[in-house]
């Protein structure tokens, strides 16, 4: 049966129309997960083959391939899938629906298909792409079939879609220097959140610790290392039946389904060992196309509640029914994250939100990037309290945690722009949070790639502390005080210092001290930068110390603090 698309989806479609008048040039439609992008890219191909010419869309995997074709189809036209996943080769059709990978493979071996002339290529998921690098798949498939086209004087488009138009750290993908040189149109998850389209994400809070994955690494292509993420794991195995009990007491409690994001296939199945029998499944890269739609089908039908993944169901997965996500895993990737949220965004009958449950500290390391559903997770919830929130930005007055780094508050429906830490471009000046490798407004290098090269690896050392001595003194001539720790340990002493006398130092100090020797913290933030308040700090009852100090050396031999460890 045929679909009349929505009245916003029809603008997206007529604005494509327009433009497509007017300019030759690639471009780009943000449409969020729940727009509907199935059926714009099946009005704009049926548009393509009603006046004689002929589409391609590209996909990365044969779910979405099928969920297009299909989506199509029901518009009463017949397309071709090319597909090795999906055992099919089919290219006479006017539309055809395939896999980069499908399709470049044919080129190279000077196939049929590496010989059509497509007058429309529209590309699903069209942050993957690689505008940069020609030699990239996407790339080599652009560039082949707009080289005939030019070669050959016929008519050819360029139409992405995605609802991530970035790349990394939040670079935009549209702009001169990119492949899609403007966004013609926005359908964004607030809009679609706000209209009744999508439901609205609830970031919960766990009673369970967040895994540690502080001490993985990322590789050179930004990934988080195999190896570490195993090794994590492996240490918090007891942890990861915790949460997974939580898990089952969250969907006990009403909640119909939930996607598990966990970090390696062994991980996997340390999740399913705590969870009900028959009530799970896992999907990984390697599940075969017919084995992973049977499971979809039974997640459907409400016979599977878990479903447990190493990140392959972040796109191209529509089981409404699903109203949990839960992160097991930690990723550099703020597309895969959002992506993966956006899976329990889904209307269906009777569900009220969706419940996002994040154990892997994902939500700290993005919070720095304006994007809807992370700044929707970063609003106080009913359990914080003004303890939580300490730290008052002057530019609009939210208050924040002591954990941000820049405010979450919004000013005329935008982030805010005030940092608390944050490291300024050497091009442009723009402020940028601490841990980007890119500038936010020129795209200049914050971070020089090659220096991990030339890092030496510091020797640790272990200290066992047999006591310590804590002091305060005047900055110079000024009223703000300093903070001084002489730890005694066998091996020798170590030496902390920390001043007071701009925010971010005492944010630092705040964080890096006072959180951490004091019974209660907060009762002395605003008098951080008095020095009786300070002093008083010192002499309160109960003051900690540290049992043992992990440090480095500097280039003077002098123990340099890096953890500090509390029995």
């Amino acid at each position: 049966m045929r679909k009349i698309p929505r009245e916003y989806q029809q603008e997206v479609i007529n604005k494509i129309k327009q433009r497509w008048k007017e300019t030759t040039h690639p471009l780009l439609v943000n449409a969020s997960v729940g727009a509907g992008k199935s059926l714009i890219i099946a009005e704009l191909l049926l548009l393509c083959a009603r006046v004689g010419y002929r589409g391609l869309c590209l996909t990365m995997n044969s779910t979405l391939v099928q969920q297009n074709a299909h989506a199509y189809n029901l518009q009463h036209r017949d397309a071709g899938i090319y597909c090795a996943g999906l055992q099919s080769k089919c290219f006479e059709k006017a539309v055809v629906f395939g896999t980069p990978h499908s399709i470049l493979q044919g080129i190279r071996n000077e196939e049929e298909i590496g010989r059509q002339k497509f007058n429309l290529i529209i590309v699903d998921e069209c942050h993957q792409i690689s505008p940069h690098d020609s030699s990239s798949m996407f790339m080599r498939i652009l560039l082949h079939y707009g080289r005939m086209a030019q070669e050959e004087q016929y008519s050819f488009r360029i139409v992405g879609l995605t609802g991530t138009p970035y790349r990394d750290k939040a670079i935009s993908i549209v702009g001169p220097n990119e492949l899609f040189k403007e966004e013609v149109a926005t359908v964004s998850t607030s809009w679609l959140i706000a209209n009744g389209y999508l439901t609205k994400p609830v970031f919960g809070l766990t009673h369970v610790d967040s895994i540690d994955f502080s001490s993985c690494h990322v590789d050179n292509f930004g990934k988080f290392k195999h190896k570490d993420l195993q090794i994590a794991i492996s240490k918090n195995e007891r942890l990861t039946g915790e949460i997974m009990k939580e898990l089952v007491a969250v969907i006990d409690n009403g909640r119909k389904g939930a996607f598990i994001f966990a970090s390696t296939k062994n991980h996997c199945l340390e999740c399913a060992r705590s969870l009900p029998e028959r009530q799970w499944a896992i999907v990984t890269g390697d599940t075969p196309h017919h084995e992973r739609q049977q499971i979809l089908k039974n997640a459907k039908n409400g016979i599977i509640k878990y479903l447990i993944n190493v990140n392959v169901l972040t796109t191209g997965i529509d089981l409404p029914l699903f109203d949990v996500c839960a992160w097991l895993r930690p990723t550099e990737s703020l597309i895969l994250f959002v992506q993966g949220i956006g899976r329990v965004l889904r209307l269906h009958p009777g569900k009220e939100s969706a419940l996002v449950l994040d154990y892997a500290q994902n939500l700290q390391r993005h919070g720095n990037i304006d994007d809807p559903i992370i700044n929707e997770a970063l609003k106080p919830r009913e359990s914080d309290t003004e303890e939580d929130y300490p730290f008052l930005c002057y530019t609009c007055n939210t208050m924040n945690s002591i954990h941000a780094r820049r405010c979450r508050g919004t000013i005329n429906n935008k982030r805010c722009d005030y940092y608390f830490e944050w490291k300024d471009c050497p091009s442009c000046e723009e402020k940028n949070d601490k841990t980007a490798r890119q500038c936010r407004s020129c795209n200049a290098e914050l971070i020089d790639p090659n220096a991990k090269l030339t890092r030496t690896i510091q020797p640790a050392y272990s200290l066992n502390v047999i006591e310590a001595t804590y002091w305060v003194s005047p900055q110079g001539n000024t009223s703000f005080p300093i903070i001084h720790a002489k730890y005694k340990c066998v091996e020798g002493d170590a030496f902390e210092s920390y001043f007071t006398n701009s925010e971010k130092s005492r944010t630092i100090l705040y964080n890096n001290f006072v959180k951490l020797h004091i019974n209660k913290p907060s009762t002395f933030y605003k008098r951080m930068s008095n020095l009786y308040g300070m002093r008083d700090m010192l002499n309160a009852p109960g003051l900690k110390t540290p049992a043992k100090l992990e440090c480095t050396k500097d280039e003077h031999g002098r123990f340099k603090l890096k953890k500090k460890i509390f029995i």
